[in-house]
């Protein structure tokens, strides 16, 4: 299950599901290899969408220099917490309606043209 939040800027979960996701993906502080990093794929409602390294390691840049960052992380939550908070990682590549009249929210994927 997941908690689609605006507010959070990385994909963030409890350690037992998104260690086990992220196991073996090391994203180096100078940003080298990141080209080499795995796809990560997220399941709704039977549509798959994939986000590239390009998509979930974050580059800031700080005081004139650039770092990266794995925007995915598990956190020690309570046990009873099983969701996945989906943040801007993944917003950004796959652009969020949230529809308040009946309490969905949709997914746009890069080549699907927007409602006007």
């Amino acid at each position: 299950m997941a908690a689609i939040d605006s507010g959070t800027s990385l994909i963030v979960g409890p350690s037992a599901i998104i260690n086990p996701l992220i196991e073996g993906i090391t994203v180096a502080q100078d940003c080298t290899g990141v080209e080499d990093l795995p796809d990560i794929s997220f399941t709704f409602d039977a549509t798959t969408y994939n986000l590239t390294a390009q998509d979930y390691v974050l580059q800031v840049e700080q005081f004139g220099n650039t770092q990266c960052v794995m925007g995915i992380m598990g956190q020690d939550l309570p046990e009873s917490f099983k969701y996945v908070i989906v943040g801007d990682v993944f917003m950004r590549k796959f652009p969020t309606h949230f529809n308040g009249n009946d309490n969905t929210v949709t997914f746009f994927s890069e080549e699907a043209e927007f409602l006007q």
